[in-house]
C-alpha cells in the first residue's frame, strides 16, 4: 500500500504578512489572465467569422474551452493537494499561453475550436488553484477581508475585456485579443514563481488514474448531450440519449472506482458532509438560474433591441458593480462576525428579485433600466457566489482545500452548461410559437403564396425561424431584399422583423421566469442552510457530534496554529 501522505503545514502560519501579501497580488494577477479572456473573446468573433468563415461551428468555440476546463478541474485540485500548488499552477499558465499563442496563429475555425480547448485546460488549472491557493493564506473568517480583491479582478475583467478586445479587433487584428494573454502571463510566472514556496506531501502516493478517467469520460459525454441536444439533435434523439446513458454508466463505475481507492480524485466522504453538499447545490443552481439564463441576455439586446455588441456588453457591465461592492460588504461581514448565513439568504433573494424583474423586459424596455436590473443581479451574485467557496472551504480540512475549491467550482460549471441548454430548448420553442401568434396571418399568407408562386425564394420565410437571423449579416439582407423586391415588400419584412423581435422578448422572458423559479430552490437551499461559523485559525473543522462542540486539535503532522515557524527549513518563496 502506498506510503500515506503527511498534511502540509498551511502557507498562512509560514509566511508573514508581508510575504502573503505579495502572493496575493501574483494571483491577482494570475486571476486577471483567465478572467479578462472571458470576456475579450466574445467581441472579436464577427471579425474571426469573416477571417476564418464556420459559422456553423461558432459555438464550439466557447464549448471546447468550457468541456476542457469543466474536466480538469477535479483532477488539478486532487492532485495540488498531494503534490503543492506551485509547480501546477505555472503550468496551468503556461498551457494557457501555449494555447493562446497557438489560437492567435489559427488558419482554419476547426484549428481555433482545438487551440481553444487547450487554452480551456490551463484556465481550468487556474481557476481552481488560484482559489485553492488563496486558502492555504488565511483561515477562512480572515478570509472574507480578501474576497473582495479577486472578485474585484472578475469585475475589472468584465468591465475592461470588452473594449479592450474591440480596441484589438479594430486596431491590431482579432488575433491580438490571444496575443494579449501572453505579456501578462510572462509576468504572471515569475511572480508566482517567487511568492508561492514549492512545497509537496512526503511519501508516493498512488493516482487514481482510472478513477480521473471515468470522471473525464463522463462529464465530457454529460456535456455534450446537453450542447447537442435542442440544436444538433432533439433532446429525444438517439446520439443525446445514449450519451445521457453512457455518462450515468461511467458515474456509477466511478463512485465504484472512488469508494475503493486509497487516493479518491474525490472523496466520497465530501458527499456526507451536509455543509459543503449545501454549498455546492447552492452554487449548482445558481450556475443554471443566472449563467444559464444571462447567456441568452446579449441575444434579446442584439435581435429584440436591435443594438450592437459594444451596446450589448455595455448594457451588462454595471453587474459587475453590484457583485464588486456586496462581495466587498460581505467579506468584511465574514472576516468581522463569521457568519454568512442571512447575508447568503439576502443574496439569494436579490437574485430571485432581479431575474422577476428580467422576466418583464419588452422591446420597449429601455436599455438603461436593463443595466439597473443588471446591478440588482449583481448584489445578490456578489454575496452568493464567493460565500459557497468559503463555506465549501470552511467545510474540510486544509488536506483537502484543493479538491473541495474545484469541485464547488465543477459544480457550477455543469449548472451553467446545463442551464444553458434547458434555456435555448426554451427559447426555441418559445420563440417559434411567438412568431407565429405575433405575425400577422395576412402577412404570412402573402409570403407563402409568394414563395409557391416562385416570386420569392423557396425557404426564405423559414429563415426566420433563427431568432438571430439579424446578428449573420449575410444572411439577413438576403432575406430583407428577397423580400423587399415583392409589391409592398418593405412593409412585409417590416412586419416579420417586428414579429421576430416581439418572438424573442417573448422566449427571453419565458426564460427568466423559469430561472426565477430555479431561483427560488437556490434561496430555498440558503434558508435551510445551518450556520456554521467561519474558523478564525487553520485547525480542522469540528467533527459533526463532537463533545461540547469543542475543536478538535490538529491533524497528525500540522503544527498549531499560533506557531509562527517562518524558519521552517524549505518553505521560503520560491524555495527548490
Amino acid at each position: 500500500m502506498a506510503a500515506p501522505v503527511e498534511p502540509l503545514r498551511p502557507l498562512g502560519e509560514i509566511l508573514d504578512q508581508r510575504q502573503k501579501m505579495l502572493l496575493v497580488g501574483s494571483l491577482m494577477l494570475t486571476l486577471f489572465l483567465g478572467a479578462l479572456d472571458q470576456t475579450i473573446v466574445s467581441t472579436a468573433v464577427p471579425r474571426i467569422l469573416a477571417d476564418l468563415g464556420g459559422f456553423g461551428l461558432l459555438s464550439w468555440l466557447f464549448t471546447s474551452y468550457m468541456l476542457a476546463s469543466t474536466v480538469v478541474m477535479p483532477l488539478v485540485g486532487k492532485l495540488s493537494d498531494i503534490f503543492g500548488r506551485k509547480l501546477l499552477l505555472i503550468g496551468g499558465i503556461v498551457v494557457f499561453l501555449a494555447g493562446s499563442a497557438l489560437c492567435g496563429t489559427a488558419q482554419s475555425m476547426v484549428a481555433l475550436i482545438i487551440f481553444r480547448a487547450i487554452q480551456g485546460v490551463g484556465g481550468g488549472a487556474i481557476f481552481s488553484l488560484v482559489f485553492a491557493t488563496n486558502a492555504d493564506l488565511f483561515p477562512p473568517a480572515q478570509r472574507g477581508k480578501y474576497i473582495g480583491f479577486f472578485t474585484g479582478v472578475f469585475s475589472l475583467a468584465s468591465l475592461l475585456g470588452p473594449t479592450i478586445g474591440g480596441l484589438l479587433t479594430d486596431h491590431a487584428g482579432w488575433r491580438w485579443v490571444f496575443y494579449v494573454n501572453i505579456p501578462v502571463g510572462l509576468v504572471a510566472i515569475p511572480a508566482i514563481w517567487f511568492n508561492l514556496p514549492l512545497r509537496g506531501g512526503q511519501g508516493h502516493p498512488k493516482i487514481d488514474f482510472a478513477g480521473a478517467a471515468l470522471l473525464a469520460a463522463s462529464t465530457i459525454l454529460f456535456l455534450l448531450a446537453l450542447v447537442w441536444a435542442g440544436d444538433q439533435y432533439s433532446w429525444g434523439s438517439v446520439q443525446v440519449i445514449g450519451s445521457l446513458a453512457a455518462a450515468a454508466v461511467l458515474l456509477a463505475l466511478f463512485i465504484a472506482q472512488e469508494s475503493r481507492h486509497p487516493e479518491p480524485i474525490i472523496p466520497l466522504s465530501l458527499f456526507r458532509n451536509r455543509t459543503f453538499v449545501q454549498s455546492g447545490a447552492v452554487v449548482f443552481t445558481f450556475g443554471v438560474c443566472v449563467f444559464g439564463a444571462l447567456s441568452y441576455l446579449p441575444t434579446f439586446v442584439q435581435t429584440a433591441l436591435g443594438a450592437s455588441a459594444t451596446i450589448s456588453g455595455v448594457i451588462g457591465t454595471p453587474q459587475a458593480i453590484g457583485t464588486l461592492v456586496t462581495s466587498i460588504i460581505g467579506g468584511q461581514i465574514i472576516a468581522r462576525y463569521g457568519k454568512f448565513r442571512w447575508q447568503t439568504i439576502l443574496g439569494a433573494l436579490s437574485i430571485l428579485v432581479a431575474l422577476l424583474w428580467l422576466s418583464t423586459l419588452s422591446v420597449d424596455t429601455p436599455r438603461w433600466e436593463i443595466s439597473a436590473r443588471m446591478v440588482v443581479l449583481g448584489l445578490g451574485f456578489g454575496v452568493v457566489l464567493p460565500t459557497m467557496s468559503l463555506v465549501a472551504q470552511n467545510a474540510v480540512s486544509h488536506a483537502m482545500i484543493g479538491i473541495a475549491s474545484s469541485t464547488n467550482q465543477f459544480l457550477r460549471q455543469i449548472g451553467m452548461v446545463l442551464g444553458t441548454a434547458v434555456f435555448g430548448a426554451i427559447l426555441a420553442n418559445a420563440y417559434h410559437s411567438g412568431f407565429d401568434d405575433q405575425l400577422p396571418a395576412g402577412t404570412k399568407s402573402t409570403l407563402e403564396q409568394a414563395e409557391a408562386a416562385g416570386t420569392l425564394p423557396p425557404g426564405t420565410l423559414d429563415e426566420f425561424d433563427d431568432p438571430t437571423l439579424a446578428l449573420s449579416p449575410p444572411k439577413y439582407h438576403k432575406v430583407q431584399a428577397a423580400i423587399s423586391a415583392l409589391p409592398g415588400g418593405p412593409a412585409l419584412f417590416g412586419e416579420a422583423q417586428s414579429a421576430q423581435r416581439e418572438a424573442v422578448a417573448i422566449a427571453v422572458r419565458r426564460i427568466f421566469l423559469v430561472a426565477s423559479g430555479v431561483a427560488v430552490l437556490t434561496l430555498v437551499l440558503a434558508f435551510t442552510m445551518k450556520e456554521v461559523p467561519m474558523r478564525r485559525d487553520f485547525r480542522p473543522p469540528v467533527p459533526a457530534g463532537a463533545p461540547g462542540g469543542a475543536p478538535v486539535g490538529p491533524a497528525p503532522g500540522m503544527a498549531p496554529p499560533a506557531a509562527e515557524a517562518a524558519s521552517a527549513p524549505g518553505t521560503t518563496p520560491g524555495s527548490g
